[in-house]
């Protein structure tokens, strides 16, 4: 097995007598336990169908949600902890009432809910139904021209082929919407791809400062741009977002644990660097001093079952235990020392119990020893926008960075970082993944292809995904040695074999879908965090089938998730009005799965 927890046994003999202690005290919270209710009710609808809806319970005492789904509009939420709850029914286009109901300790609560049906503020043509309570989307969709697909959004002609090779992997369909003159495209192509005065900056890289682009080349992709998507005032063109029609037979056995996030939480003052953006045909030298809410983007399951994660707004590791019902001890938070603002992302761990972070904005690899509290941050030899960190079979902790395209190795055992550069330029090496045998795997996010670091050779291969437009986003390798990844412009979850360098695909089954994540579970059941439509996506590897699970709250954009050694899936959250770490139940309370906290 390849999932992180494969490197777990060689911290055994280190957590031996913690481990003891730490069964003590679970046994010890468990027989405090309050003693668990039910909430039940029925939920009915003035016009529309109500199929696998979501109902919310929110704890106002331990400050948990509870997400369950209707089925044939009737919803249970189990073994729920005992107090008041505020309860509603969340779904799109539909409005609830939030009533409230206090639970006593073991008893059966029953809350029905009458919910109206909202007017549609989209056009009738328009399927993309996240964007539909968004004034500015009502307001320029009957303007916009609805496509298929990328290749019918970007057209036959001269530059294409230039534009998807070195462009859509981070502007993905986003030119539809950016009409501007070629020679506004030139100056916007230029600050991509030339080093001097003005460029982004971000640690002294640009996006294509490697990639060899003749004037003629950049001439023709900005006379491209300008012929199908320009000029200013031309309609916008979108790539159509087919609505998710709800399996409720699946859904409605899960059920989601959502944890309030801690309360007293920093926001970072800082500059954010906004130079992927082309506006007016240039992209903003200046950056903006911005506070925005906080939000937990990478977990990470330790060796003890605590959850990690990355909160980048403030400059922050943040741990959970998640069976503590103390809300005040629930969380436990990091603050980075002395450091500027570095948007951390990614988290992984050594047997010692060493927590490593990346730096998208800092450029260093950060290193966290729990117990000491004593953090170090390690200098890279080619500082670059870091996005994730794994500990391969050696206890070598590996890194990306985005933009450049190297794979980075910290030894454990010298200690000295050590760098290996993609052989295709600007790779923009994004996910991250280490299998069994010490070979290191890539997302190349900007070019669009697979890149391994061979542990035989020291060397680094790239397999081109060749439908991808770019925007591969995230790798993972299962129990078998087989790689996968997320085709993110195109809907198309990948697999590579690793023996044959065969690449098989497979489309996702609702147009417009953007798989992000992608991570094996225990039973090699491949788990997509799926953008488009705000969900988690099983894939069962025997049946090929796709199986839709909505998020906890609406447009909710899902990042990196983690799996569980019982098959239970961590998450974070950003963009949405609660903060929340995501606890996600497939098959609902089991044996295997019992509730926490």
């Amino acid at each position: 097995m390849t999932h992180r927890s494969t490197y777990r046994s060689f911290s055994g003999p280190i957590r031996a007598g913690r481990s003891a202690v730490c069964v003590l005290l679970c046994v010890s919270a468990f027989s405090q336990e309050p003693q668990r209710g039910t909430i039940t009710g029925t939920v009915t609808a003035d016009q529309g169908e109500v199929r696998g809806f979501r109902v919310t319970a929110h704890s106002l005492q331990y400050k948990l949600w509870y997400t369950v789904f209707t089925d044939q509009g009737k919803y249970t939420i189990p073994q729920a902890l005992p107090g008041l709850y505020d309860v509603t029914v969340l779904e799109h286009g539909y409005k609830s009432p939030m009533l409230p109901v206090r639970l006593a300790p073991g008893q059966s609560q029953t809350l029905d809910f009458a919910i109206t049906k909202q007017a549609d503020q989209s056009a009738p043509d328009s399927s993309r139904l996240l964007d539909s309570d968004s004034a500015n989307f009502a307001a320029t969709a009957s303007k916009t021209i609805w496509v298929n697909s990328m290749d019918e959004l970007y057209p036959p002609g001269p530059g294409r082929d230039l534009l998807r090779a070195n462009c859509t992997g981070c502007h993905d369909e986003s030119f539809g919407t950016l009409h501007l003159t070629k020679e506004g495209y030139r100056a916007g192509i230029a600050k991509m791809t030339e080093i001097g005065p003005g460029s982004i900056g971000n640690n002294y890289q640009i996006n294509l400062g490697r990639t060899p682009l003749t004037a003629q080349q950049k001439d023709q992709i900005a006379e491209y741009l300008a012929t199908n998507f320009g000029p200013p005032g031309a309609p916008d063109k979108r790539i159509r977002v087919q609505p998710l029609v709800v399996d409720e037979d699946v859904v409605s056995k899960s059920i989601y644990v959502s944890y309030d996030n801690p309360a007293n939480l920093p926001i970072a003052p800082r500059g954010y660097l906004v130079g992927a953006n082309m506006v007016d045909g240039v992209i903003p030298e200046a950056t903006y001093d911005g506070r925005r809410g906080n939000y937990l983007h990478d977990p990470f399951i330790s060796h003890d079952g605590r959850v990690w994660y990355a909160d980048p707004t403030a400059n922050a590791m943040l741990q959970l235990d998640p069976k503590q019902l103390d809300v005040a001890q629930r969380w436990k938070i990091y603050p980075l020392k002395g450091t500027p603002y570095v948007f951390m992302h990614g988290i992984t761990e050594d047997a010692l119990g060493h927590m490593y972070w990346a730096e998208i904005q800092g450029g260093m690899l950060g290193e966290l020893d729990p117990q000491t509290g004593k953090q170090i941050r390690h200098t890279v030899p080619m500082p670059g926008s870091m996005l994730q960190v794994v500990t391969d079979k050696d206890q070598n902790i590996w890194f990306t960075n985005y933009l450049g395209g190297t794979f980075g190795k910290l030894d454990a055992k010298t200690r000295r970082i050590h760098m290996y550069a993609s052989p295709t330029p600007d790779n923009g090496l994004y996910g991250l993944a280490a299998d069994l045998e010490g070979n290191v795997w890539g997302a190349g996010w900007q070019k669009g292809t697979v890149s391994k670091w061979d542990h035989e050779t020291e060397s680094v291969v790239d397999y081109p995904v060749p439908n991808s437009w770019g925007m591969v986003r995230r790798i993972s390798v299962d129990s078998k040695g087989i790689v996968w990844f997320s085709e993110y412009n195109v809907g198309i979850l990948g697999s590579l074999d690793p023996g044959t360098g065969k690449i098989t695909e497979y489309k996702m089954p609702l147009q417009g879908s953007h798989p992000y994540d992608v991570w094996p579970d225990h039973n090699d059941n491949i788990w997509i965090a799926n953008q488009s439509h705000s969900s988690l996506v099983e894939f069962d590897q025997k049946t090929k089938k796709f199986s839709y699970y909505p998020e906890t709250q609406l447009n909710q954009s899902v990042p990196k998730i983690e799996v569980e050694k019982n098959n239970t899936i961590w998450y974070g959250s950003r963009g949405v009005p609660h903060v929340t770490a995501n606890h996600f139940y497939p098959n609902g309370y089991t044996a295997d799965a019992p509730p926490e906290p």
